[in-house]
């Protein structure tokens, strides 16, 4: 025990000493995105989900990326589960992404949507050192009296992408979650649930019943950013805030949110800004868990 802890303790330390690094490369903020967004191989997407958002105001130049068509598969169960590979191809073709662009997604929520375009884009194999989110989003991008546009962006002609994905091992399915998390069959194995607490403990439902998974941490992932400006919190915050609950980077960590946006934010923060070595998304999330009575669900003990 004492060894593990030890190994625990440096491997902690090392995370501290590399991760002001690893966020710098996953985060821009406003000066360097204005610096650098008519790069040619540079592709700014908007992943505001406000109905209307583009249409009123975006960042000059950015494509639009809709939430709920482009970065999930209809024609399977649950509706949020992540695109396939043809419809990702084609999302890819349309927006002018190639396997060498560089992408900068930004949101009107703290980076939730545009961590599942990052998501989605690692899942297929993109070069993780190319995938950024803009801090603080369009927010910011305001804040900081850019120019704002209400055209619609022409579509960069190199669309041309190669995939060997999706990389199957970014992702957990519910009965992986049920095996090694409800029936702790693997203890290097642990489950964060970044809802807000309201669903967690079954006091908001918003499918057929409330709750959380069995055994599952509750960290709400977007509590890692804050809440009037939508920037990233200071790294050493947000690691605290996760391993004061328990997520630690020894462990295996599986994430599920309600539609699975919140657990790629999760997985974006803990891998691609911490360091975490070993972050897996459940795909289906509570949207699944939720409507599959006959597995189980917990709530009482947080009443």
């Amino acid at each position: 025990m004492k060894t593990n802890k030890a190994l625990l303790m440096v491997l902690l330390t090392t995370l501290m000493m590399v991760s002001t690094s690893a966020v710098a490369g996953v985060l821009v903020d406003v000066h360097w995105l204005k610096a650098h967004k008519n790069d040619s191989n540079l592709v700014v997407v908007d992943v505001q989900n406000k109905p209307g958002s583009y249409e009123k105001g975006h960042i000059p130049g950015a494509v639009r990326v809709l939430r709920h068509v482009d970065l999930e598969d209809p024609t399977r169960y649950p509706t949020n589960a992540y695109p396939q590979k043809q419809q990702f191809l084609d999302l890819m073709a349309r927006l002018g992404i190639d396997n060498n662009t560089t992408i900068v997604a930004y949101d009107d929520k703290p980076s939730v949507f545009a961590s599942r375009m990052l998501f989605v884009m690692e899942l297929y194999g993109h070069d993780v050192n190319k995938l950024k989110l803009l801090d603080g989003g369009i927010i910011q991008w305001k804040a900081a009296g850019q120019t704002i546009s209400t055209t619609p962006s022409k579509t960069p002609n190199n669309g041309r992408y190669t995939t060997n994905g999706p990389n199957l091992n970014m992702v957990v399915s519910w009965s992986d979650v049920f095996r090694d998390v409800v029936q702790k069959q693997n203890s290097d194995v642990l489950l964060l649930d970044a809802r807000p607490l309201a669903e967690f403990n079954g006091s908001k439902i918003r499918t057929i019943r409330g709750g959380h998974i069995p055994q599952a941490i509750n960290v709400e992932g977007v509590k890692a950013a804050n809440n009037k400006d939508h920037t990233f919190k200071n790294l050493s915050q947000i690691r605290s805030a996760f391993t004061k609950a328990g997520v630690t980077p020894d462990k295996i960590i599986y994430t599920y949110c309600h539609s699975a946006d919140r657990a790629a934010h999760a997985y974006v923060v803990l891998k691609n800004m911490l360091g975490y070595p070993n972050v897996k998304v459940y795909e289906g999330s509570w949207n699944e868990w939720g409507t599959m009575t006959a597995l189980p669900a917990a709530d009482e003990e947080y009443k």
